[in-house]
């Protein structure tokens, strides 16, 4: 009996161990496991923590884009609204001046007056002419437009007025509008037809022509040219012949 029973308490104490073992392996994994899971978590936390980092790094460029643009974009508006100012002041005293000479006109001493009147009004004309051209060279069409078409329209006659027609013709040309610009060109032709402007408004309607695909009426402009006697020493008048002799 003795021995039944010291049997029984080695298989217990055998059976005791074996699943002291096990529970310490399985202790030991869960432990292995849980280590593991925590290094791929902190990994990613690092992950996101750098995405969150470029993404904060990336709205502040395009917020600092965006704020640049905007800043370009008001100087120019602003650049443009203080030349249609400048523009404006300079009408006002141009129509100033013009009425100041219709008014010494009337009087006793019209004949000095008139003449110091006009001078200031062709100053003014000529200030203004230049400074168009100079919006015109810096690609502001529209403004430089606007200028001539005061010039012309105060003008009428004269060199100043018939230069003043041609830019305007060219602001049209070069802002991509070549209806207006034609229109512009042969009213230039029709007003002013002993002018020198005809051997490049001529040479400049053939290009225009050729551009359309228009052989027929490039030939035109270009005979005309070669017909016009105020163009027979011009650049242009060489540059028509040469093209014509090619055909």
């Amino acid at each position: 009996m003795k021995i039944l029973f010291s049997l029984f308490c080695l298989a217990l104490c055998i059976a005791f161990c074996s699943c002291s073992k096990v529970t310490m392996l399985r202790t030991s994994e869960i432990k292995d496991v849980t280590m593991s899971t925590n290094q791929r978590l902190d990994s990613l936390m690092l992950i996101i923590d750098s995405l969150k980092l470029e993404q904060s790094r990336y709205s502040s460029r395009l917020k600092a884009d965006l704020t640049d643009l905007s800043l370009k974009i008001n100087d120019q508006g602003n650049s443009s609204e203080a030349r249609m100012e400048e523009i404006n002041f300079r009408l006002e005293r141009i129509l100033a001046v013009v009425q100041q000479k219709s008014s010494v006109t009337r009087s006793a001493a019209a004949g000095s007056a008139e003449k110091v009147a006009s001078n200031v009004h062709n100053t003014e004309l000529e200030a203004l002419y230049n400074a168009s051209r100079s919006d015109y060279l810096r690609g502001e069409y529209a403004v430089a437009y606007n200028g001539f078409k005061q010039i012309y329209e105060t003008a009428q006659t004269g060199e100043l007025a018939e230069n003043a027609l041609y830019w305007m013709a060219m602001c049209m040309l070069d802002a991509g509008r070549k209806e207006n610009a034609e229109t512009l060109f042969r009213g230039l032709l029709e007003k002013y037809p002993g002018s020198m402007k005809v051997c490049t408004v001529d040479f400049k309607l053939a290009s225009m022509a050729e551009e359309a695909g228009n052989k027929a009426e490039q030939k035109a402009w270009l005979q005309r040219l070669l017909g016009a006697e105020q163009c027979a020493s011009s650049n242009e008048f060489q540059r028509a012949a040469d093209i014509l002799q090619g055909e």
